[in-house]
């Protein structure tokens, strides 16, 4: 137990320091070495940590704004993409995620200290487990559980920070002269030497992929049987969903760059790779096949929500009860409920009337108009947002669903979204009630988008076209009217398919990844924009817009890591032209 200890004691100063300056205090939302003992209860304290820091609270004490776990993750994420603000007002995810300026400051520094903090309590649970082989089935479902939330971490990382081309010739020559292409994130796990950390460089690629992999099959193993009691718990439904992501992810790669796939291939026998589990794969087609498979093992065990569940003005997009949902975030009591202001509902949610988005401050979160636009009126999912024409008016329009009287219904713009409820409806000022919600991490939904577009790739345009229409039909349209006729599987793909994923999951932190792994531009200039003025910038077609190839903060890591290579900042404001009227 001793060596435990020092190796823990090791870990967490080097990912302090790794994290960048951070106030020497621990939170109370996680478990730290000295708390281990040699029961399982001492234990599970020890593996709750990681679901505790989901939705954990100051835990730099640097910046209490964005500092509110993984919902401000999903935060930063979609205000760089599908969510602009009607104001600058009161928005603390103004900058630089929605404003795309300042890519340096402490700000954009959140998403690095936020993960690595999370993989460190993973790799403390991981390493008092010891050997999973000599231990008890639950004291393996805990090493399990570890496994996936560290998985997850660098499955997010890894897509944050990989940088993709621009199409901007002076970010893409900078990133070109740097040797960064095809470099992921640094891996810090439970084998890490203390020794190496001034020279721990970011792994490639094919490193990345066998590291997730491999932590994602040790899950499934040890998981395999585990009946959960909630659903902040990973069971092996939570594994298959993030191999589903992570094939998904990796068969998008070997399909528009094959030569990464010979790449994977050739570093298949490398001697430092060989204590992961190799892909097994010689195709970007099986990697497809594998996302397919793993996305219906899922959607074997869940259903899509309902109209009636959507809608919910007392529990729509507030409880993990719901058999839609896959892995969550679970916020159950007032202990738990850290801030009026500062977390998730104050920064977007309009009926919540305590934070920032009530009429008071006008900070409201919309859908980009151009996404907007593309949602059918048979599709019931329209009415999440205000259309324009109904912008202002008095009555509330009966097609809504909303908790706001129809004084401040008059009082929100176009385009704002009714989507995320406080608990059980409560607008009262009683805000440590109405912040008992639950957060989605994974619904069942994201896998049938994931089988449509691996099934255009393996069996051909017809079977993806029939696979998503299926599911609108079936479950978001009325009517059955659905119907679409895309060119190709790219168009199919990227002008079809991630359109209605984007409306599906809009404002739960997805359709980053999207847009970055399939290199969709995203446009906020445009004839009838709904985008602030100084924010309209447009990027490239065919490449990744250099504001979601983030920037490696140029900290303490990068200062006490010798190894490690940035990433160019994007310098939005000097390398696209600002579109204008």
């Amino acid at each position: 137990m001793r060596n435990i200890y020092i190796k823990l004691i090791a870990l967490s100063i080097l990912t302090f320091t790794f994290a960048g300056c951070i106030d020497d205090s621990i939170a109370t939302s996680y478990a730290t070495g000295d708390q281990i003992g040699g029961s399982e209860t001492a234990l599970e304290s020890l593996a709750n940590s990681s679901a505790a820091f989901m939705y954990s609270y100051s835990y730099f004490g640097t910046m209490d704004s964005q500092e509110f776990g993984y919902p401000a993750m999903m935060l930063m994420r979609d205000a760089m993409t599908d969510c602009p603000y009607v104001t600058t007002n009161y928005n603390h995810f103004n900058t630089p995620w929605a404003s795309l300026v300042d890519f340096s400051s402490n700000r954009s520094k959140q998403p690095w200290r936020y993960y690595y903090r999370m993989i460190l309590n993973s790799n403390n649970t991981i390493i008092a487990v010891g050997d999973p082989e000599e231990a008890n089935k639950k004291i393996q479902e805990f090493y399990g559980n570890a496994l996936v939330y560290r998985a997850m971490s660098y499955m997010d990382l890894m897509r944050l920070y990989e940088y993709k081309k621009t199409g901007v010739g002076v970010l893409d020559s900078e990133a070109e002269s740097r040797d960064i292409y095809g470099l992921t994130t640094v891996i810090i796990d439970e084998n890490f030497d203390n020794a190496n950390a001034e020279n721990n460089p970011r792994v490639p690629f094919y490193h990345m992929y066998r590291f997730i992999m491999s932590d994602l099959n040790k899950a499934e193993k040890y998981l395999e049987g585990y009946n959960r009691n909630s659903k902040i718990r990973a069971d092996i439904s939570v594994v298959q969903s993030l191999k589903a992501r992570l094939w998904l992810e990796i068969a998008t790669r070997f399909q528009k760059y094959p030569e990464d796939l010979q790449t994977q291939l050739n570093h298949e026998n490398d001697e430092e790779l060989a204590i992961y589990d190799k892909l097994g794969v010689t195709s970007a087609k099986e990697c497809y096949q594998h996302a397919a498979q793993y996305a219906r093992l899922v959607m074997n065990k869940y259903t899509p929500l309902t109209e009636d569940q959507w809608h919910s003005v007392t529990n729509g997009f507030n409880d993990a009860n719901v058999n839609s949902w896959i892995f969550a975030i679970t916020i159950n009591s007032i202990d738990a409920v850290h801030s009026r202001v500062n977390n998730f509902y104050s920064n977007c949610v309009t009926e919540y009337s305590r934070g920032y988005s009530r009429s008071q401050y006008h900070s409201y979160r919309m859908i980009d108009k151009n996404l907007y636009d593309q949602i059918d009126d048979n599709d019931w999912r329209k009415v999440t947002w205000i259309d324009p024409a109904d912008a202002g008016k008095k009555p509330v329009p009966e097609k809504y669903h909303t908790l706001l009287d129809d004084e401040e219904w008059a009082k929100r713009d176009a385009y704002v979204g009714f989507k995320f409820r406080p608990n059980e409806g409560d607008i009262s000022d009683d805000y440590k009630n109405a912040l008992q919600v639950d957060f989605p991490i994974i619904r069942v939904e994201e896998m049938y988008f994931i089988e449509a577009e691996a099934k255009a790739y393996t069996e051909g345009l017809g079977s993806g076209v029939n696979a998503l229409t299926s599911f609108l039909n079936s479950n978001r349209y009325n009517g059955g009217t659905y119907n679409i006729s895309p060119s190709d599987v790219d168009d199919f793909v990227d002008n079809y398919l991630l359109t209605q994923k984007r409306i599906e999951f809009w404002g739960e932190g997805l359709s980053f990844f999207d847009i970055k792994r399939r290199e969709i531009p995203i446009i906020r200039g445009y004839k009838g924009t709904n985008w602030i003025t100084s924010y309209r910038y447009n990027s490239r077609f065919g490449y990744t817009p250099s504001w979601l190839n983030l920037y490696l903060p140029n900290e303490g890591e990068a200062s006490l890591n010798k190894a490690i290579k940035l990433n160019p900042d994007p310098q939005v404001y000097d390398v696209y032209d600002l579109w204008t009227e």
